[in-house]
């Protein structure tokens, strides 16, 4: 009788020392890719409290002090990540998924950019590269230079599109004869083209040496596309007059396999300027099978072909 009353009061102050304590969980994932991220420390502030996160990127740490605290998550090469947590001994606060940026995102002036119709359609040109370098930047000034005074009237230190490198996956996609990438071999995939890394100048890229005008690295894995579908249709006075595009993306399912396909069109009888007719057709499919966690299969291939009439650029002097 007296050992079962031992055992009792023994239990009982197992279960008194959990209640005054709160349990702290949640998922440490990277920003951009939403991938867990491993051996993350998680740590309260002033306190021996530290736990690392697990392959999956959860975390759960017992607290027994009480009030507000300070939760630091800290991952090398990513910026800290600071919360305020509240205790409430005997229960459960789940903190969520927690993302964290990589401690390079301000220092390189563009990490994704947006192509515009205009570096889509362009030919051939010296300067077609430097319109996408500028409109993607965060730096004020050249976001003023490239909506201001153009591509044609303005060009990064001097230099032309062939100093910089333009991938496609990590295929290098600047032309062999004269190093320009040509902006019109991919026109009218806005949607699917969107996946991009920029590096400024000197700064590092992950894919490549680059040039001194940078490295701009478009990706298109079917598995980085949202899931679902797309439909857009705009009218413009500018190189063409209508422009119609579907995107359908199918994320990846339990097997392993995800794809992507996209078909637009863009047409007028006379742009802006007159005997300037267009006429362009798009077609993207991308198909990809996730090997296991750290290899995957990638399929592209896209046809553009189009029709139209431009103008001579003309100099004032």
């Amino acid at each position: 009788m007296v050992k079962k009353y031992a055992v009792f009061f023994i239990l009982w102050s197992f279960s008194f020392a959990f209640a005054q304590e709160t349990i702290f969980r949640g998922v440490v994932v990277d920003a951009k890719t939403q991938n867990p991220l491993e051996n993350v420390v998680v740590s309260i502030q002033n306190s021996s409290i530290t736990k690392l996160t697990s392959k999956s990127g959860k975390f759960e740490f017992h607290s027994p002090i009480e009030g507000e605290q300070l939760l630091l998550i800290h991952s090398q090469g990513c910026k800290d990540l600071m919360l305020k947590i509240h205790s409430n001994f005997g229960q459960i606060v789940y903190l969520g998924i927690l993302q964290l940026e990589d401690i390079y995102s301000d220092e390189i002036p563009a990490a994704l950019i947006t192509l515009l119709d205009n570096d889509l359609s362009d030919d051939n040109s010296s300067s077609e590269m430097t319109s996408g370098l500028l409109q993607s930047s965060k730096d004020a000034f050249m976001q003023a230079a490239a909506f201001s005074w153009g591509q044609a009237r303005f060009r990064v230190r001097g230099l032309d599109s062939e100093n910089g490198t333009m991938m496609l996956n990590g295929m290098v996609m600047n032309k062999i004869y004269d190093g320009r990438p040509q902006w019109n071999n991919w026109g009218g995939l806005n949607n699917v083209l969107r996946n991009q890394e920029f590096s400024v100048g000197a700064a590092p890229s992950n894919y490549t040496f680059g040039g001194v005008l940078g490295t701009q690295q478009i990706f298109t894995r079917a598995s980085m596309y949202r899931k679902g579908v797309q439909l857009t249709f705009s009218g413009s006075n500018t190189t063409y007059n209508w422009r119609a595009i579907g995107t359908y993306a199918s994320g990846m399912d339990n097997s392993g396999w995800a794809y992507a396909i996209s078909a637009g069109k863009r047409w007028s009888d006379e742009g802006y300027f007159e005997g300037t007719n267009f006429n362009a057709d798009s077609f993207f499919i991308s198909v990809e099978k996730k090997l296991n966690n750290r290899n995957s299969l990638n399929f592209t291939g896209f046809y553009t072909p189009n029709s139209r009439g431009k103008i001579q650029p003309t100099q004032m002097k």
